[in-house]
């Protein structure tokens, strides 16, 4: 699919406001008695079911190559579920949204080390803006970010979250189809999420009231991992991985909305200035400043 830059923004941005949304489906999902386990099972299977019966003719074409990529993305983005899962029993959900923010931060470094790009001027000052951004609308400065087990294993996940940006921006491209792409990392999800359920979540499956539960999982399974990953996978490929980065930390600010606007949390002033900031050093990054007057050279 051949798109320009700005549809490819609009995608991420789509994308971005359906990764927000996805908090509340998964509240609803886990209040309903379900395991991150289970809930990755269920939606990685059924989006690789739709992929498939929408897609099958690339899918049945899959290459070797395919296969590769597929199982290197499905690992990274199981492990990033996972440790973000397994860190948020030890810590705050603020703390935890701060610090997974931090992927940002941690890509263009990865870009840096291991392909030798670096940095433009206005990357340093986006990103420290963001951070800026993630903390006021966090709160994480009043309530205090002393790293406990928690936050170490939120951390850990933060490399994936970048590896995943930076696969999508370079490496998912190679692949014979970005719907072969959206199969494969559906695909391991639920392999992944099968395995976890079956090795330590069992004994839950009783619990579980299937009639609450339901509605959540397929809107997590079509409307965000399908819909929005793919939007993502689409979109990152034609933009750069750390644009791509600054407008998916609007994630954070999206949940925070739609937990306003159905009444999980109130409206406050932290949500406003910490969304405006994330709001601005994204926009930051897809204006050419030196096309602006003020930066202009006389």
């Amino acid at each position: 699919m051949e798109i320009n830059k700005r549809q490819a923004t609009a995608l991420l941005f789509f994308s971005t406001i359906l990764w927000g949304s996805s908090y509340i489906f998964l509240k609803l999902a886990t209040n309903a008695g379900m395991h991150s386990g289970l809930i990755n099972a269920c939606r990685g299977t059924i989006c690789a079911l739709i992929g498939y019966l929408l897609f099958f003719k690339q899918i049945n074409r899959l290459t070797r190559k395919d296969l590769k990529l597929g199982l290197e993305i499905g690992v990274i983005n199981y492990l990033g579920y996972y440790l973000q899962t397994a860190g948020l029993r030890y810590t705050t959900p603020a703390k935890s949204s701060f610090i997974t923010a931090l992927y940002v931060a941690i890509a263009p470094l990865i870009l840096w080390l291991f392909w030798h790009e670096r940095p433009r001027r206005k990357t340093y000052f986006a990103i420290t803006l963001a951070v800026i951004g993630m903390a006021v609308l966090t709160n994480v400065g009043q309530n205090g970010l002393h790293l406990q087990y928690g936050d170490f294993l939120t951390l850990l996940s933060t490399v994936f979250w970048a590896l995943q940006i930076i696969f999508f921006n370079k490496i998912a491209p190679q692949s014979s189809s970005s719907w072969v792409v959206l199969f494969m990392v559906g695909f391991w999800q639920g392999v992944f999420g099968w395995l976890t359920f079956f090795g330590t979540e069992r004994a839950t499956f009783g619990q579980i009231h299937w009639m609450q539960a339901l509605v959540p999982i397929v809107i997590l399974a079509v409307g965000i991992t399908f819909l929005g990953q793919g939007m993502q996978i689409i979109g990152q490929a034609h933009t750069d991985a750390t644009s791509a980065g600054l407008i998916l930390i609007l994630e954070s600010f999206f949940a925070s909305v739609f937990s306003v606007v159905l009444g999980y949390d109130r409206l406050t002033p932290q949500l406003v200035f910490g969304g405006a900031i994330l709001l601005l050093a994204s926009a930051m990054m897809q204006v050419d400043l030196q096309s602006l007057p003020f930066f202009r050279k006389k």
